[in-house]
């Protein structure tokens, strides 16, 4: 089921830390806001993907006659299955897209505004619930921390920088918030009793939605379709918040720098339109529509969504009116060291690091860094390092052609990817993609 869905998501925000090491990188305030281009720019566009998932496909998909099957197929163990899956198994995916961003100076001081979307959809399945599917049985099943979700928001961001003596920057960006779409779809308690074909479940649910596209009737928790011709259906926001990124580049001495942020630390608040809630106990027949012949990936899916659609149609969502929540965005801290070569001016070498606070994917990584300017138009950087999934890489190229500058920047592990689905890798990983534009005015 995880490893279906981590293919769909929508890939996610990643910060560009090779930002440190290309000269005159025009938009690297979304790094570190302290990081001021040396000319006024404007960037039409730049695109970030991004997704973490702690477990990979491998843990799933299994060779067996010349064809992958999942670990549902009765040629591979219950232990083989299981002890390759974690206690929560998890996949996230960011999107980050600037529409337009605009940098220009003003006297010792640098400024920056942005408009973006920023996209998030995540996934989270126990173990227990692959152990059900499994080997099912009459047994108790701990499906605790069942989650899906979605969010999408824009984002207004106003950036400013300034030198502080010679050798200190410090830079600050202060960002508006508004949501645009949310979902969450939660068990805080999902027990389930299996005895022959009785299956009995101890639910504690959160459902929640914004009422943009669906509508959670009063009397029975169906979803149903709003009225498309509804006039307030776009008026207002979803959800509104504010979040700041903070930052500092120290030159230590010439050709040596030090550079530290942190960004997104904030939230938001979300309207649920659309939220109902359960608990209690509830009982249903056996999923006698749960068997399949090959248990390829299209059958675990079908299966795993099979169960999750009896439990909701059988339990009874509540209705809740006017529910907000506060949400943290997940922030990351950033920190590098960038050393130019007195010998070789165009050649540096560093260390850059960072921590993500994904929510129950805690991320931090550690890498060598060094990047090569050999033509005024050319840009180089290439990395390595640890990660808490182990060991990544990366490689970013700008080229400046006139007053454009076209970036682009790859970061991944070593575990590899399906042959035919490269978005889903083999192993527990994190991937990044960014591209961009920017115009010097």
């Amino acid at each position: 089921m995880i490893v279906a869905l981590a293919a769909a998501l929508p890939l996610g925000a990643q910060s560009f830390q090779e930002s440190l090491f290309l000269n005159n990188y025009r938009t690297g305030f979304r790094y570190n806001p302290a990081l001021a281009s040396d000319t006024d720019f404007l960037s039409v566009g730049e695109l970030s993907l991004s997704t973490v998932n702690n477990v990979g496909a491998a843990s799933f998909l299994y060779p067996t006659g010349g064809k992958p099957v999942t670990g549902l197929h009765p040629s591979v163990s219950s232990d083989e299955f299981l002890s390759s899956l974690k206690d929560i198994n998890s996949a996230q995916g960011h999107v980050n897209y600037s529409l337009f961003s605009y940098g220009f100076s003003s006297g010792a001081a640098f400024h920056t505004l942005e408009l973006g979307v920023r996209g998030l959809a995540g996934l989270s399945v126990p173990k227990d619930f692959f152990r059900l599917l499994k080997q099912g049985g009459e047994d108790l099943f701990s499906l605790d921390g069942l989650n899906v979700q979605g969010r999408l928001y824009a984002e207004l961001a106003y950036g400013y920088s300034r030198k502080v003596g010679d050798r200190l920057r410090l830079g600050a960006r202060t960002k508006l918030l508004l949501g645009l779409y949310a979902a969450d779809y939660t068990f805080q308690r999902f027990d389930l009793q299996v005895s022959g074909e009785r299956y009995q479940a101890d639910v504690q649910m959160q459902l929640d939605m914004t009422n943009r596209f669906v509508k959670l009737q009063a009397d029975d928790g169906y979803l149903q379709l709003l009225n498309w011709r509804r006039k307030d259906r776009w008026i207002l926001p979803a959800g509104a918040g504010l979040a700041v990124d903070l930052g500092l580049v120290w030159e230590v001495a010439d050709g040596l720098q030090l550079a530290a942020s942190v960004t997104d630390l904030g939230g938001l608040f979300w309207y649920y339109g659309n939220a109902g809630k359960t608990s209690g106990l509830y009982t249903f027949n056996g999923l006698a529509e749960m068997a399949y012949e090959d248990m390829n990936l299209a059958g675990l899916w079908d299966r795993a969504t099979s169960l999750v659609k009896r439990v909701h149609e059988t339990v009874a969502l509540r209705p809740e009116a006017q529910r907000t929540a506060w949400e943290v965005l997940p922030f990351r801290a950033n920190g590098g060291i960038r050393y130019s070569l007195p010998f070789y001016p165009a050649l540096s070498a560093g260390i850059t690091g960072n921590y993500t606070a994904y929510k129950g994917l805690p991320y931090w990584e550690g890498r060598f860094d060094l990047a090569v300017n050999p033509l005024d138009w050319l840009d180089l950087c290439v990395n390595g390092g640890l990660g808490t999934y182990g060991p990544v890489w990366g490689a970013a190229v700008q080229l400046n052609l006139r007053r454009f500058r076209v970036h682009a920047a790859l970061q991944d592990g070593f575990g590899g990817s399906l042959p035919h689905w490269r978005l889903m890798p083999l192993q527990a990983n994190v991937k990044s993609l960014v591209v961009g534009l920017t115009c010097d005015l």
